[in-house]
């Protein structure tokens, strides 16, 4: 038996023999009550009320005014023991509204109310996939949802995959896979040298991701956009040039599908065919744009998803759940498994019909994210999500109309999704700053929120519909109010 000496403690520092034991009373007194079913189900009933208020916000502002100042006055004012259930509510209330109709700035959606609620469920459970053992019917599910997402992309049931916490994590786990096809000692040495051909509106975390698999970030090469803001199929061949100039002989083309700023989807046949002649692994950046999948109307903005040898998507965009949930799938199911199998006989082993995803996945505790979108799949199908995308859509396209006809603001581009970028007719030379300022000003109002990018060079304003509630009516009045603030600017005091 080990034992470890004693810590001897000052003489002033220790409390008598009565007040130990009046604490360690207070303190068995406080955790039986933590515990106690009748007082656990009351605190569940009171922050279900408080969740169902953030989820069924109609008016009031999209963000109070003053927001830094009114988040530190709740700092301060919080005590180390205050009503739990009434400071929650005072977070809530202070807190971006995004289930306002009128909340348009970024690609976080404004959940389904019952995916969002299911959360309780999952944090009470806390299972971890990591290991069948700790999680029978989760690991269950999440193979069931990760079978559902290879039919619904085309993928083959060789295909292999698993939920991440977003798109970030997804696109390192796509990259660390495909840097181990191309380089298959590059887990054990540390070294490899391959280039990544990106559009230049691919997403800021491909770079990351070969920054952190050691390939470096001078190891991704641009391409220049076509018209439309998508990755022009014509000038990868001059990307690979400068590549093979650069010394690189093996290579990663990404393409994306629903970009950041634009929401722009790339030519992904095209993309596969150049993969194929630069014999270059094919990668697909979805995470905003696969939702679209389920849309009937616009699922064809997606043809070529299934030659990918990799692709990643989140639920937590297009399909509306709460954050955070991304997603990837490799092609070639096996790859996958090579750079993560690790020997950690206290975890893994499991011989059944499911694996240990930790085998899978970078993660070792994988949260059972997998619940929520599983239970609506079953529940209300795939028409449900048919239905958001698409009328998520129909509203940027009605902003794009709308700025077509306007003779304040005019359209930055024509949105191929939720997203839309415009910016004002007339611009000088203090544009940028006037547009910057048109945003800081309405979303300070709490009116609306909307956001920013910079496209050619200049700052133009950004819209992305990611409430299903948002109406053609709602993003109107937006960019009516939008019209207002630029014209009040432009007048003489």
């Amino acid at each position: 038996m080990c034992t470890a000496p004693p810590i001897p403690i000052p003489i002033d520092r220790l409390a008598s023999e009565e007040s130990l034991n009046r604490m360690a009373t207070l303190t068995q007194e406080m955790i039986a009550r933590l515990w106690e079913a009748k007082a656990v189900r009351s605190l569940a009933r009171e922050l279900a009320e408080v969740a169902a208020d953030a989820l069924t916000v109609k008016g009031g502002p999209v963000r109070k005014p003053a927001a830094e100042r009114l988040a530190s006055k709740i700092l301060r004012s919080a005590t180390s023991n205050p009503d739990l259930v009434a400071l929650a509510r005072e977070v809530r209330e202070a807190s971006l509204v995004l289930s306002h109709p009128r909340y348009a700035a970024q690609q976080v959606a404004a959940p389904i109310p019952a995916a969002a609620l299911v959360e309780s469920v999952v944090a009470a459970m806390n299972q971890s996939l990591a290991v069948w053992e700790m999680s029978p019917m989760g690991t269950a599910i999440d193979r069931n949802l990760m079978s559902g997402f290879k039919k619904l992309f085309r993928y083959p049931r060789s295909a292999e995959g698993s939920l991440v916490p977003g798109g970030a994590f997804a696109n390192l786990t796509a990259l660390l896979v495909a840097r181990d096809a191309l380089e298959p000692r590059a887990s054990k040495s540390g070294q490899a040298r391959i280039g990544i051909i990106v559009g230049a509106q691919a997403h800021y975390s491909i770079a990351r991701a070969a920054a952190v698999l050691g390939l470096g970030r001078d190891a991704v090469f641009k391409v220049p956009l076509d018209a439309d803001f998508c990755t022009d199929v014509n000038q990868c061949s001059q990307a690979f040039a400068s590549a093979r100039k650069g010394g690189f002989r093996k290579f990663i083309l990404v393409g994306s599908s629903g970009s950041t700023p634009t929401g722009s989807f790339d030519d992904l046949v095209a993309l596969a065919e150049i993969a194929r002649k630069h014999r270059a692994w094919f990668h697909v950046d979805a995470a905003h744009g696969a939702g679209m999948a389920f849309s009937r109307r616009l699922r064809s903005r997606l043809k070529g998803l299934e030659r990918a040898d990799s692709m990643i998507f989140d639920p937590h965009k297009m399909m509306f759940m709460p954050l955070a949930a991304g997603g990837v799938l490799i092609r070639d199911g096996a790859r996958l498994r090579e750079p993560l199998a690790e020997g950690a006989p206290y975890l893994f082993g499991s011989k059944r019909r499911f694996p240990d995803l930790g085998q899978l996945t970078i993660a070792c505790s994988q949260r059972f994210d997998a619940l929520k979108a599983w239970l609506l799949w079953r529940v209300y199908g795939g028409e449900l999500w048919d239905h958001l995308t698409t009328h998520v859509c129909d509203v940027a396209a009605s902003a794009y109309q709308y700025c077509s006809e306007s003779k304040i603001l005019e359209p930055g581009h024509r949105p191929h999704s939720n997203i839309f970028c415009f910016r004002l007719r007339q611009r000088g030379r203090d544009s940028d700053r006037r547009h910057w300022a048109i945003k800081e000003q309405i979303n300070e109002s709490g009116f609306a929120y909307i956001s920013s990018t910079v496209l050619d060079g200049q700052r133009v304003l950004r819209i992305v519909v990611m409430n299903p509630r948002t109406t053609s009516e709602d993003i109107c009045d937006v960019l009516g109010r939008v019209e207002q603030i630029a014209t009040r600017a432009k007048s003489p005091r």
